[in-house]
């Protein structure tokens, strides 16, 4: 499953995963430190955090179901569908945001904790 979804040897994997993994541990951790901010009553700063946090989830994950949509429908580029009817282009693209959305938290939780195995076998295995 994993060499499905993010590639076929450790390595690419661990390169596919890096700028996804830190764009989502880094929106988890803004995401934190506004709550955390809430809750010491700071509302007006926790605010700041959270917001850019929760924007950068929602291209993180739209990154990690729309990767995951394209390599189990097997298409290329968002381009690939508007090719031919740009009106059934549209509906394609709408369908495959709704289903991006639907399965991306499960695929950035597997992508993440696929990098952070590997990190440290790798970590391991140097020292």
């Amino acid at each position: 499953m994993f060499t499905r979804l993010f590639g076929e040897t450790d390595e690419l994997q661990l390169q596919y995963l890096h700028k996804k993994a830190m764009l989502t541990l880094v929106g988890a951790a803004l995401c934190l430190i506004g709550l955390l901010l809430a809750l010491i009553r700071l509302r007006s700063i926790a605010a700041i955090p959270l917001g850019i946090g929760t924007m950068d989830l929602a291209v993180a994950l739209f990154m990690w179901g729309f990767g995951a949509i394209r390599s189990l429908l097997g298409f290329g580029t968002i381009g690939a569908l508007f090719t031919g009817n740009v009106v059934f282009g549209v509906v394609i693209f709408v369908f495959c945001a709704m289903a991006a959305y639907l399965i991306s938290i499960i695929i950035a939780f597997l992508g993440v904790g696929r990098y952070i195995y590997l990190r440290v076998k790798l970590s391991q295995e140097r020292g």
